[in-house]
């Protein structure tokens, strides 16, 4: 069974409003390294080639500057103030997911 591998990195951090008031909380750096930059790393090491991260444009913009994965990132961004949730991130992706609707695996980011 193929997998598709999807990274949340939308919520703004509304409980940790001290810390993401300036910096998207997937770029909060955690041990030298963004927040997001973990489960990418792992996804990269268990062989996935290809990973959708749904995200904001700020975040996107890093992702292309700073990071250099071996994998392909399809990055797909909502609005900054867009408040959205898993279900409808997903809904969002719904065409991207190639038939695989039943075999995804999902990462907060």
């Amino acid at each position: 069974m193929e997998f598709q591998a999807v990274v949340m990195a939308v919520g703004g951090g509304s409980r940790m409003t001290d810390l993401t008031s300036s910096v998207p909380k997937p770029l909060l750096p955690v041990g030298n390294k963004p927040l997001i930059w973990y489960p990418l790393n792992l996804l990269e090491r268990v062989g996935f080639e290809e990973v959708i991260v749904i995200t904001t444009r700020d975040v996107q913009k890093a992702l292309c500057a700073d990071f250099k994965m071996k994998m392909k990132l399809d990055i797909v961004c909502i609005a900054d103030d867009a408040d959205i949730g898993t279900a409808d991130s997903l809904r969002y992706i719904y065409q991207k997911l190639k038939g695989h609707t039943h075999s995804m695996w999902r990462f907060p980011g």
